[in-house]
């Protein structure tokens, strides 16, 4: 019995892990510090803000690093990373990737000369 309560403490630690991550790419990707007080004044939350944009190329550019874009960061691959980052931060835990498949995903990236650091 012991090791099942481990073993959910950790697959919860892990699924929270995941998250944390999910915002640090999420900073990465916009540019943005996660936490800004001017946003905290106004109770705007950068993942709440910022999640419906990623969800289409279109308006991913506008929250995107003006940096990546002057990188000639690819557009289809910064969207991919953009979908990697929803991934992270879906509200179902269940729903996260595991670290296997985030290593994945940014292993593609690199591999497709995605410049996103």
């Amino acid at each position: 019995m012991a090791n099942q309560s481990n073993s959910t403490l950790t697959d919860f630690s892990m699924k929270n892990e995941i998250y944390a991550f999910g915002v640090v790419l999420l900073g990465i990707l916009t540019g943005m510090m996660v936490y800004d007080e001017e946003r905290a004044l106004k109770k705007e939350n950068l993942v709440e803000w910022v999640i419906p944009l990623l969800a289409d190329e279109v308006s991913m550019k506008i929250i995107m690093d003006p940096q990546l874009q002057h990188n000639d960061c690819p557009p289809k691959g910064a969207f991919k990373l953009a979908q990697l980052v929803l991934n992270c931060l879906h509200p179902k835990k269940d729903e996260h990737p595991s670290m296997e498949e985030i290593l994945q995903v940014l292993n593609r990236c690199y591999h497709e000369e995605i410049k996103i650091v």
